[in-house]
């Protein structure tokens, strides 16, 4: 059965993402466990470990320095998030992904997302979008694709909390930690796709138009299932030519 890459082929804790910019590093200090989930999550998503490889936790635990305990703990939450898929007495996989999961996926974010820019139409005020619009320039501003990153989801949180009531905020926010968003995340076109929405999207708040709003927020989430599917299509993640693939069949043999 095949394992984990080597050691030469592994992702670095810098690629992991668990090396993040200056701007955010003051204030994070990961655990053993944060470190094992960026580690296995950046395997994934990069396309380093294919559908229905096994996730070794001995070789990740010695890759690490550390022992078994935090890799254990972090394919529990990666389980529960639906980066991998763990079958009795075979371990864990990592969990395939169709086209229809993507979509169904963006969707359902899609129509979450255009509820709460909605109602943030409506609702946000003059000094939230005042710090939209920094946001937006901050972004422009930067080439470092953390920051970015960060940015951008300080953009939207402001959208989202401005609109959302309580339980709509905590969905949006778990789908969001799920596995098709870091997909889209790690593509190349995530960032030219995001200013496109990001500049439309404001532009509707601003003038207070909460049918434009609803429909950009629907519209950029159906951008990014198409930007992420297009880009697993140009990686050959469905071509079934992965050296680490297996047939979901034979794993629960």
């Amino acid at each position: 059965m095949p394992g984990a890459p080597r050691a030469e082929n592994k992702p670095t804790l810098a690629h992991a993402g668990v090396l993040r910019s200056d701007r955010s590093r003051a204030r994070y200090n990961p655990s053993l466990k944060d470190i094992a989930v960026a580690f296995i999550r950046e395997a994934i998503v990069s396309g380093r470990w294919g559908p229905w490889a096994k996730v070794e936790q001995d070789e990740i635990a010695e890759e690490l320095g550390s022992s078994r305990l935090p890799v254990r703990e972090a394919l529990i939450e990666l389980t529960a998030k639906g980066f991998v898929v763990t079958v009795p007495r075979r371990g864990a996989f990592v969990v395939h992904l169709s086209v229809e999961d993507i979509d169904d996926h963006f969707e359902v974010v899609g129509m979450l997302f255009a509820a709460a820019a909605q109602r943030a139409a409506t609702r946000i005020s003059e000094a939230e979008l005042v710090e939209l619009q920094r946001l937006h320039a901050d972004i422009a501003a930067t080439s470092d694709d953390a920051v970015c990153q960060e940015l951008n989801h300080d953009f939207l949180r402001i959208i989202n909390e401005a609109g959302s009531s309580n339980r709509l905020l905590l969905t949006l926010r778990y789908l969001w930690l799920s596995l098709p968003n870091d997909f889209y995340t790690s593509t190349r076109a995530w960032a030219a796709n995001e200013a496109i929405y990001r500049e439309q999207i404001l532009t509707l708040l601003e003038a207070r138009d909460a049918e434009g709003a609803a429909k950009s927020a629907d519209e950029h989430l159906r951008a990014c299932a198409k930007v992420t599917i297009d880009n697993l299509r140009s990686c050959g993640y469905w071509s079934g030519t992965k050296p680490l693939g297996r047939p979901a069949a034979q794993i629960y043999e």
